[in-house]
């Protein structure tokens, strides 16, 4: 259920959620790993903001997120509900709506335990093309302060950048295989020129010693 419960020797694994224009939803831009969200947000603006503008970054602890996909939903239906169920307090909710789209924020649920909250999202977040849920506590989700914007992301804009396709790696890798077939069939040319040189001098030799013998 959960979406990236590792047992590595890494630092926390935060997922990180970019938000492009006020006026668009945070969206999931990938994971970082980090001592703590401090950091993690400082090395997402670094992983994440280099070339897209941004307004918003928000990071979540992975092992904070409870997900629940639309395959889950159908084979086991909502999870139970938990026998640990604490004060009701607000979760965040992402859903991610196509194959190749990204979780998205959806908006907030009220619940008293994680199971609760995915089974609120699901009923109030859900629809034909729901694919998959996640639900986070509100109070572990770190925030970028809205007056960080200037410092945090204005200097990713001045960064050079170039995309991949600008480095055409693909055509130099290209030009130097072909390159090397070139010189290889330029030496093996030469050394069959080399070869059938030494051959037709040696054939010279040989007909001069013979014609020598005879004339002796």
């Amino acid at each position: 259920m959960n979406p990236s419960r590792m047992h590595d020797t890494q630092w926390p694994r935060y997922q990180v959620f970019h938000q492009e224009r006020p006026d668009r939803p945070h969206a999931n831009a990938g994971t970082v790993h980090a001592p703590d969200p401090e950091m993690a947000l400082q090395n997402a603006r670094d992983v994440f903001v280099r070339r897209p503008d941004c307004v918003s970054l928000w990071v979540v602890p992975s092992d904070q997120i409870l997900s629940l996909t639309v395959e889950e939903l159908d084979r086991t239906g909502l999870p139970p509900e938990s026998d640990k169920t604490g004060e009701s307090q607000p979760y965040t909710v992402f859903v991610k709506r196509s194959q190749l789209g990204s979780h998205a924020h959806a908006g907030r649920v009220e619940a008293a335990s994680p199971e609760q909250a995915v089974r609120k999202a699901v009923d109030i977040f859900g629809g034909e093309d729901a694919l998959v849920w996640w639900v986070a506590p509100e109070a572990l989700i770190a925030r970028t302060e809205a007056g960080e914007v200037g410092s945090l992301f204005a200097p990713a804009k001045d960064k050079h950048y170039r995309d991949q396709a600008f480095y055409h790696t693909t055509t130099l890798m290209r030009r130097i295989r072909e390159g090397a077939k070139e010189n290889s069939f330029d030496s093996a040319q030469e050394s069959s020129f080399d070869n059938a040189q030494e051959n037709s001098f040696d054939n010279t030799q040989e007909s001069s010693f013979g014609s020598a013998q005879e004339d002796g």
